[in-house]
């Protein structure tokens, strides 16, 4: 059976109560844990970023391979995520704003009590074998209307301070909330980066507008299985997905 390339894109794997949660952006750890086991058992080799926009860019066969990737840099990147990928023995690219470092975490309520990685935890993270620090902007700025320059500008200068800190390439991007303006790909190019991502219906195999299937608080196991094979934003509107949107619906205002 084809096994098609995947990228899936995640933010916090963390444990948050969902009244504290208002975008769904906070994956149990127990659930992350099931989803990169389920990928494992159908026989999927997992990649840092890194990796896989190398491979891609040498035309290799990117069949049964994946990539797991985390935006932001949120603490529990380092306290829940880190030991379960050292556990299971796969990597995962983590996205993170230097600028923002120690701050809250602007996209939950100030009660769930989240705050993006210190420098010394980011320092810590970098050194697990199995984690790649990539690069976010310095600030989460969107590149939606950038020009080429002030793309190039945003891009190089967080590739800079990341690598000043880390001693270390950073060669892996993520537009912030993925959104990204037509003179980005080159610009992450230029930069020298070997991938950008984007996620949700956006993007293609081009290495600098990857396409990520994005994975929420409430995905059930219909909507895991076909994000988890790259095919949610070609089947959303079927009559299951259709469903699952309302159920999604009803669980928001528990």
């Amino acid at each position: 059976m084809l096994k098609p390339p995947v990228v899936l894109g995640y933010h916090g794997i963390a444990d948050v109560d969902p009244r504290h949660d208002p975008v769904r952006l906070f994956v149990a750890p127990a659930d992350f844990r099931r989803q990169v086991e389920r990928m494992l058992r159908r026989g999927y080799e997992l990649l840092t970023m890194a990796e896989f926009g190398r491979r891609l860019a040498a035309g290799e066969e990117l069949s049964a391979t994946a990539a797991l990737t985390f935006d932001d840099g949120t603490e529990d990147h380092l306290t829940q995520l880190a030991p379960i990928l050292a556990h299971l023995g796969v990597p995962g690219t983590v996205y993170v704003c230097p600028g923002l470092f120690g701050k809250p975490y602007p996209w939950s309520d100030r009660a769930a009590g989240v705050r993006m990685m210190t420098e010394a935890e980011v320092l810590e993270l970098a050194r697990q074998p199995l984690v790649e620090i990539g690069s976010h902007t310095v600030d989460h700025t969107e590149l939606d209307t950038a020009t080429a320059e002030e793309a190039y500008r945003e891009m190089a200068e967080c590739k800079q301070r990341l690598e000043d800190l880390l001693g270390v390439e950073v060669p892996s991007f993520c537009y912030p909330r993925c959104h990204y303006s037509a003179a980005c790909p080159d610009a992450a190019a230029r930069a020298g980066y070997v991938s950008a991502v984007t996620c949700g219906p956006r993007g293609s195999w081009d290495p600098f507008e990857l396409k990520r299937e994005s994975m929420h608080t409430p995905d059930g196991p219909i909507t895991v299985a076909f994000k988890s094979r790259g095919l949610y934003y070609g089947a959303r509107d079927l009559p299951p997905f259709r469903l699952a949107r309302w159920a999604t619906r009803g669980y928001r205002h528990r």
